[in-house]
């Protein structure tokens, strides 16, 4: 009877295993569609503000063309603006890529978690099937010989109890297998989620920098705009007197060029060696309103920097120099002064709120000398910078540079 038991019990066992499948749903993890489309148009975005720099490169310091520069600072202004947009709706598309990434990964630690539950009952229910037969029979091979009904009968039941034992083995080996195989595709998945963290990342940071630029942007356009006007009030005040102007020009080129004069035959005109690598005068601000070179029927013989908020910026010495003119209150460019950087070569500087130099100071290259204003005969806040040889003005676009 006992055997018998036993028998049946592993019988039951065998019919009552479940057939585990191994089949495994494959991960596919995409970028969204919308993504490259994405792409394409920065890429186009980026061509033409490529070509709007270029454009504002050319423009820049051309008073005649202060109008174009302006629309050239509005497209780009725009086109930042739909870069902008594109950035937000790549950032979408990788926040929704990212939740969806999550969402599988947390279904993969689900099905980790069931196969190892189902190792566990799998192994319990070997143990427990074996300590079954155990009890049942607790006899050996030799009673099991002689109480078989026949040889037939006992290989049978010898069988019998290796096929449970090699199925369990099988059963359990499968799932660890399966396990080991989500744990893959997990660690794939988190792999690709941290990928797309990064790049998410990385566009947040783009995103910061564009909109940084904008800010730069706008302001150079609110710049230009105000200092389109102070220049239009100016050539209006100019052409209302055309000929007192002219002789208010020619009256400072005269004043100047005899001041030169005295100082090349006091000292030779030259106070040490000259640092030709001069710097650009007014840090911060790069918006030249008026360029060196004609204009209104006379002669601009420096550039005017301005910029939004320059009122009261820094202005620093070009190179090192002695300072050898301090005007205060000049009817024409107010408040000035001129550093002779030796060689022949001088720097001037004009229409200042401050002057914080004194005749006869040894400066450095980029030493605070005075402050932005809007002395003399101004209309706006700015700096109007000379450069001359010997005396004589010329362009000072050949020596500095933003």
């Amino acid at each position: 009877m006992k055997r018998k038991s036993a028998i049946a019990f592993m019988m039951a066992a065998v019919m009552a295993v479940t057939s585990i499948s191994v089949a495994s749903t494959p991960v596919t993890v995409s970028a969204a569609n919308s993504l490259s489309d994405i792409y394409e148009r920065q890429q186009a975005i980026q061509k033409e503000l490529d070509k709007a720099n270029a454009n504002l490169k050319n423009l820049e310091g051309q008073i005649s063309e202060a109008e174009n520069y302006q629309a050239e600072l509005s497209n780009q202004i725009t086109l930042n603006r739909d870069k902008i947009s594109l950035y937000e709706s790549e950032i979408s598309a990788l926040s929704d890529e990212i939740a969806q990434t999550e969402e599988t990964v947390a279904i993969k630690e689900t099905d980790i978690a069931t196969k190892e539950t189902e190792i566990n009952d799998t192994y319990e229910a070997f143990k427990e099937r074996m300590i079954a037969i155990y009890k049942a029979g607790e006899t050996s091979s030799l009673e099991m010989l002689f109480s078989s009904e026949s040889f037939a009968d006992f290989f049978t039941t010898i069988r019998l109890m290796q096929a449970v034992s090699e199925h369990d083995e099988q059963l359990v080996e499968t799932l660890r297998v399966q396990k080991a195989d989500l744990e893959t595709e997990k660690q794939e998945l988190q792999e690709y989620l941290t990928q797309i963290e990064n790049d998410k990342a990385e566009i947040e940071t783009a995103k910061a920098d564009i909109q940084a630029t904008q800010k730069e942007l706008e302001a150079s356009y609110a710049a230009s705009e105000t200092a389109m006007q102070d220049l239009e009030a100016l050539e209006r005040r100019y052409t209302a007197d055309k000929e007192k102007a002219l002789e208010e020009d020619a009256a400072i080129e005269a004043e100047l060029e005899e001041w030169f004069r005295q100082q090349a035959a006091n000292n030779g005109g030259n106070t040490g060696e000259l640092d030709s690598d001069f710097i650009w005068p007014l840090p911060g601000y790069s918006y030249v309103s008026s360029p060196y070179g004609p204009r209104w029927g006379s002669f601009h013989t420096g550039m005017d920097i301005t910029g939004g908020g320059v009122y009261g910026a820094n202005i620093v010495a070009a190179s090192s120099g002695v300072v050898t003119r301090v005007v205060s209150m000049h009817y024409s460019y107010g408040n000035y002064l001129i550093i002779d950087h030796g060689g022949g070569y001088s720097t001037l500087y004009a229409h200042c709120s401050q002057l914080l130099v004194s005749e006869g100071d040894t400066v450095y290259k980029g030493q605070t000398v005075a402050l932005v204003g809007s002395t003399g005969n101004s209309t706006g806040p700015h700096l109007h910078f000379e450069v001359r040889v010997n005396g004589s003005h010329t362009n000072p676009a050949n020596y500095v540079s933003y």
